[in-house]
């Protein structure tokens, strides 16, 4: 898609990439992640640190899906138990169903925590941080997994602090299994590349970036838009050109040959 700004300068847009990051910060916001009921109460191995996270931040642990009871009387580190897990069906169109379990309760720790000594640190990659929508993959390469930190810990996805388009960014912090899971729901429900667009839905797909916190890219890394020139040098080109022939004369006298008869 090509697109003049108001500032006059021509920028060029991916019409996949721009609508997959609007698909991914809308499923970001909104997606309610199903609560899992165990059976019984599955006991935690915790450090000092994740216990002391959880306590403080048990609406954040509610928001995505984990439920814990505490039991005063046992040692430390095994006060919380879970009582249910996130869970995510497989959202139809062939998508792929995503689990959750305990090692995400030390994945979402991490992201809520600055101390490093944390013993699931966000930066060690572990079981979670794949590539994949269900996680899985290697972590090393993992666009998602640097887009769920970014946006969970520098860009503030859980700041309250307002996008570009003014809009306010979500106050849930989500998990990196959940950003990748909707990375890939958002790529595959959004235009594909090559689809024809008609001047409406073209309109329609710049329009809907104004509101995108993080508009420069899709969640995999892909560019959403890049700039081609200024417009300005070749409006005032133009104009000049149009002022000479304005200027100049209007007719020109045109020589014509009669035969003689």
């Amino acid at each position: 898609i090509l697109a003049r700004c108001r500032n006059h300068n021509l920028w060029i847009l991916d019409q996949h990439a721009c609508d997959e990051i609007f698909n991914f910060e809308r499923l970001c916001k909104t997606t309610v992640l199903h609560e899992q009921k165990l059976i019984s109460p599955l006991p935690l191995d915790l450090s000092s640190i994740e216990q002391h996270t959880i306590m403080e931040n048990i609406d954040v642990f509610e928001q995505n899906g984990f439920r814990f009871s505490y039991d005063k009387r046992k040692p430390l580190r095994h006060r919380l138990a879970l009582t249910a897990l996130p869970h995510s069906g497989s959202g139809g169109k062939g998508q792929k169903a995503v689990q959750f379990g305990i090692e995400d309760v030390g994945a979402l720790c991490s992201l809520l925590v600055a101390d490093e000594s944390s013993s699931s640190g966000y930066e060690g990659g572990g079981v979670g941080y794949g590539t994949g929508a269900d996680g899985s993959g290697m972590h090393d390469n993992n666009a998602v997994r640097r887009y769920a930190g970014n946006m969970n810990l520098n860009s503030g996805f859980g700041s309250g602090t307002a996008g570009v388009g003014g809009s306010t960014r979500s106050s849930i912090v989500r998990l990196p299994k959940a950003i990748a899971m909707f990375a890939s729901r958002a790529c595959r429900s959004s235009i594909m590349i090559g689809t024809a667009l008609s001047q409406k839905k073209m309109e329609e797909v710049v329009q809907k970036m104004h509101n995108v916190d993080e508009p420069w890219n899709c969640p995999h890394g892909r560019p959403t838009m890049r700039h081609v020139k200024g417009l300005l040098d070749c409006f005032f080109e133009d104009s000049c050109i149009a002022s000479q022939h304005i200027n100049g004369p209007s007719l020109a006298v045109m020589s014509q040959h009669f035969e003689n008869e």
